[in-house]
């Protein structure tokens, strides 16, 4: 059963904490959103209750409590599932309906986890967006349909690729300027117009418009290309 070890300060987002589950970072949030949390928080069983004699009905409320607990199960196993990767809210919800739990527990876990902050689209969509503009070079198309199919609505995606190219002062021309230059590190050996032909093909299947394919070939091999001013050397 997944526990909450600390919540403690960010130190990067003012007005936020991080919460820790078994000792490992999982999320940071509002602190409002964590105010009905706390280290050691679980779902400790009640006492007891007596056996029930032979034909003895089952006592009051014992039907909400299984309800409440199986609900739990459900939330903890989300818990789980978001303590190994950052999830979308619909590919949580996917993961959970195919591992056999119930729709409508699934959907009360899933309105708890994004009323205590853990579960975020926007969040997730501008972690997604980041890695791929600040990390590994990606389209904005890529990273649209990336975030599309773990059921990311499209305004949430685009708004997130948005605030990163703002964050990072990019743009998608220097965004395929980075992927063309790491691309000609393995044409090296080829002639320039064979080099020329498949950086084409290479940035038109990552996504890219074929304008900013033609602006990005015009910046890494037209200024590989161009010779230096007189008197100077190479």
């Amino acid at each position: 059963m997944p526990i909450i070890t600390g919540i403690v300060p960010s130190p990067d987002r003012p007005g936020h904490v991080v919460i820790l589950v078994d000792g490992v970072e999982f999320a940071t949030v509002p602190e409002a959103s964590a105010a009905d949390l706390a280290p050691g928080q679980s779902n400790p069983a009640g006492p007891a209750a007596p056996p029930r004699r032979p034909g003895e009905g089952a006592p009051p409320g014992e039907g909400a409590e299984k309800t409440g607990a199986g609900a739990q199960k459900t939330y903890e196993r989300a818990l789980r599932l978001l303590s190994f990767r950052a999830r979308s809210a619909r590919e949580l919800e996917k993961r959970l309906i195919e591992k056999g739990e119930p729709r409508d527990h699934v959907a009360a876990a899933i309105q708890r986890l994004c009323a205590n902050g853990l579960l975020d689209d926007a969040r997730f969509a501008e972690a997604k967006a980041r890695s791929g503009i600040v990390g590994k070079p990606r389209s904005r198309r890529r990273i649209e349909q990336d975030l599309a199919r773990k059921g990311v609505a499209r305004d949430v995606a685009d708004a997130a690729i948005r605030q990163v190219m703002a964050d990072e002062g990019t743009d998608e021309l220097a965004v395929a300027e980075r992927a063309a230059r790491k691309k000609m590190r393995t044409l090296a050996r080829l002639d320039p117009a064979e080099q020329r032909q498949k950086l084409y093909a290479f940035l038109a299947r990552q996504g890219y418009a074929p304008d900013v394919v033609r602006r990005a070939l015009r910046a890494v091999m037209d200024v590989r290309d161009t010779p230096p001013p007189d008197g100077e050397v190479e």
